[in-house]
């Protein structure tokens, strides 16, 4: 009887630890983490389902904002979405997008809204758990308003949401309950409980329009008539919510909130099934026992071909409940099976083992105590026989190791060299060989002192072994020498030369790459530094102005304080404008629009302004036009401020009484313009530095006449967009600039 007993429980011990183990698992959450992977890949296993055709989504995607501008957007193309969207007669617009920020257009949005009358916004928890509403005015014009709190477990992907929130429904449940009041009676499940969320599949595959395409009027009414319109962002890197189908690149939380409206609108939302854990442990002590004795009357391969088909058969059966619309706990049943059957086949091979164990020793006593004396010599031999086969084997074993390792060694991509203490070379693959031109028997210090390492190293290396390791530059390929000892045999010394050109080559490229970067980003900080303080100081002045407008006591006085805000208004506007137009230059987003030019009528209609200019400040301005100039082909605009911008230049510099002569001559293959003033020159060092954003010859303005310091950066780039060069040269009292361009953008002419 206590044998049967003794058998029985080596039979159930399998089950009570898989029980154990699988329920202490779930208890300390350590299989949450599997239990995640096994949902996403339930949801995998089962495919994708069909998007309700109620359903419609217009995205705010990388297409729209390329074309619309940087995100967020004023609210104007939100109104034209409404008005749009009205248009085609949409049951419900639902938009996920949060207005807690007041601005000058919210009027006009709330108009739009309140035409619309089936408008949804978003309501979302801040910092410090504060509520971010719509604006009053936004919120007052809406039908309803829902939460946009999504709560996502530690893989990102947000399997159930809160019916209500604070009193506010969740979005996607407030824009269907709107949905159907106004248009289609939708059943409603019970909201008392978390709603765990159905994926339908991939978010590409719902039915979405692009933001900017709605607006546009290219989608047809029939597309959103009588549907509900989700409004919401799905740019790549914003509100990015993982889901089973959309790991990388992950989905948008309003694919989350389009999931909710799909279950809602198809009324398959997910019933989790959660036995209290009293009955969880009932039924897995039940399982896995009952388990466990099946497999003990059955031999290993049996064992584990059962272990298979019940692993299959409890994922069809969780595919099927998921297909029912039920959420099947998926991962602690495949561990009972699978931990049951492992203790089971370690149990039983234990059992065997001590079972032979015990066999082993009661022949080997029966045989000891039965022999006789004269057969001491018949027993020796049999333990020689013994250890003799045990050998053979050992030596059979240590054969094939040493082959599989000579021939892992032979492979390798680095040379090997093993040598004793002495220097002699006792094994080198072929690599090693091919390379240091060595063989087995030789003495590796004449290879080794003094072309790679020196001779004291050498000698300390074999007088007392230890780890060296050089990097070399050897015929324009880098080289990586190490020398170490011996692990096992502590005679020796172990060096391997391998060839890292390639990751020299990207270490170094990334150093320069850094380097490069360091440069960029202190150019940038300058720059935005300048920027700044540029754009700073009109406001200053207009911000003194209007204080002294304000105390003004003679119409005058206003006078001359306005004339100060226009000024200041205007250096203002020129500065903003001239910073765009260097953007687009540098982006290559400006136009250029080319026509012909004729110089001998168009320059002298140029100057016409800068002759009175310069009689006034008591200048002398010349013009010299080459009679044999060609026609120009060339941007008009462009070449007109870019002679503008130089003449500006020459007449705030130069002295009253000194000239200023512009020369337009034709040095093949290009038109040469010239301007050239006298009594001022420019230093030699900043020379190299005339074209850089800012900068400003020191000293070189004593009539303080001031200025940004971007005409001339301007001037460089629209000349590099004509296809064309500048330069400057200034000596002997003179400074000329000199602008060189193709009589044709994209062609030479000998």
């Amino acid at each position: 009887m206590n044998w049967r007993l003794s058998r029985a429980g080596w039979r159930l011990l399998p089950g009570a630890i898989a029980l154990g183990l699988v329920m202490g698992s779930i208890n300390f959450g350590w299989i949450k983490p599997l239990e995640q992977v096994a949902y996403s890949a339930l949801f995998r296993l089962r495919g994708e389902r069909q998007w309700d055709d109620r359903l419609v989504l217009v995205t705010i995607d990388d297409d729209s904002i390329k074309q619309l501008g940087r995100f967020p957007w004023k609210r104007t193309q939100y109104v034209k979405l409404i008005d749009r969207l009205t248009e085609a007669d949409a049951g419900v617009i639902a938009i996920d997008v949060l207005f807690s920020e007041l601005t000058p257009e919210d009027a006009a949005f709330a108009a739009a809204i309140a035409r619309s009358n089936r408008v949804v916004l978003t309501q979302a928890e801040g910092k410090g758990g504060l509520p971010l509403l719509p604006v009053p005015q936004l919120e007052a014009a809406t039908v309803a308003s829902g939460h946009i709190r999504i709560q996502s477990d530690e893989d990102g992907i947000a399997r159930s949401i809160e019916p209500q929130f604070r009193q506010v429904w969740a979005f996607g449940i407030a824009a269907t309950l709107t949905y159907s009041m106004l248009r289609e009676a939708i059943a409603l499940p019970d909201f008392s409980q978390r709603i765990w969320l159905n994926w339908v599949g991939q978010a590409d595959a719902a039915p979405q329009y692009s933001f900017a395409r709605v607006i546009r009027g290219e989608i047809p009414d029939s597309a959103f008539r009588d549907k509900l319109v989700l409004v919401g962002v799905t740019a790549t890197a914003i509100d990015a919510h993982p889901t089973p189908f959309d790991r990388n690149p992950a989905a948008s939380g309003v694919h989350v909130q389009a999931t909710l409206i799909n279950n809602l609108l198809q009324s398959n939302l997910l019933t989790p099934i959660q036995p209290p854990f009293v009955l969880l442990l009932l039924i897995s002590a039940i399982g896995s026992l009952s388990f466990s004795l099946l497999l003990s009357y059955w031999r290993t391969e049996i064992q584990l071909a059962i272990a298979t088909v019940a692993v299959a058969g409890w994922v069809g059966t969780s595919l099927a409940l998921l297909n029912a619309n039920y959420l099947p706990s998926i991962l602690p049943p495949i561990g009972l099976i699978t931990i049951s059957t492992i203790a089971t086949v370690l149990i039983e091979r234990s059992r065997i083992h001590r079972n032979l164990e015990q066999q082993i020793k009661q022949i080997q006593q029966r045989y000891h105590i039965e022999s006789e004396p004269q057969d001491a010599e018949n027993l020796a031999q049999f333990a020689s026989m013994q250890e003799l086969t045990r050998l053979t084997t050992l030596v059979d074993q240590l054969g094939r190791s040493q082959a599989t390792q000579a021939t892992i060694v032979h492979c390798l991509p680095i040379a090997l060299v093993a040598c004793d203490l002495e220097g002699r070379v006792w094994f080198c693959n072929a690599i090693a060989a091919s390379m240091l031109n060595i063989q087995a028997g030789r003495c590796l210090e004449p290879i080794l002192v003094p072309n790679w390492i020196n001779p004291e190293q050498w000698q300390e290396v074999l007088q007392h072994p230890h780890r060296i390791a050089t990097e070399q530059l050897r015929q324009e390929r880098w080289f990586r020498l190490q020398i170490e000892p011996l692990e096992i045999r502590a005679d020796g010394i172990l060096m391997t030369l391998e060839d890292i050109t390639i990751y020299k080559t990207i270490e170094l490229n990334l150093d320069d790459q850094v380097e490069e970067l360091q440069q960029l980003s202190e150019l940038k900080d300058e720059y935005l530094s300048t920027v700044s303080h540029e754009l700073r100081a009109p406001l200053t002045n207009m911000k003194m102005a209007l204080q002294l407008f304000r105390i003004a006591k003679t119409e005058s006085q206003r006078e001359k304080y306005i004339k100060i805000l226009n000024a200041e208004c205007d250096r203002e506007s020129e500065l903003v404008n001239t910073l765009l137009d260097l953007q687009r230059l540098e982006s290559g987003r400006q136009l250029i629009d080319v026509t012909p030019i004729d110089l001998e009528t168009w320059l002298p209609e140029l100057l016409e302004p800068f002759f009175r200019r310069t009689e006034s400040r008591q200048q002398t301005l010349e013009l010299e036009i080459s009679p044999a100039l060609p026609v120009l082909h060339s941007d008009h605009a462009a070449l007109e401020r870019i002679l503008i911008e130089l003449i500006n230049n020459a007449c705030k510099y130069t002295p009253p009484t000194e000239h200023i002569i512009v020369f337009a001559d034709w040095i093949a293959p290009h038109v040469e313009l010239s301007i050239k003033n006298s009594g001022v020159e420019i230093p030699p060092e900043a020379r190299s530095r005339i074209f850089e954003r800012f900068y400003r010859v020191p000293n070189a303005d004593p009539w303080k006449q001031g200025g940004s310091g971007l005409g001339l950066a301007l001037v460089q780039k629209l000349v590099e967009s004509l296809q064309g060069t500048i330069g400057v040269s200034s000596d002997q009292g003179w400074t000329r600039f000199t602008v060189q361009l193709p009589i044709q953008p994209g062609k030479t002419y000998q």
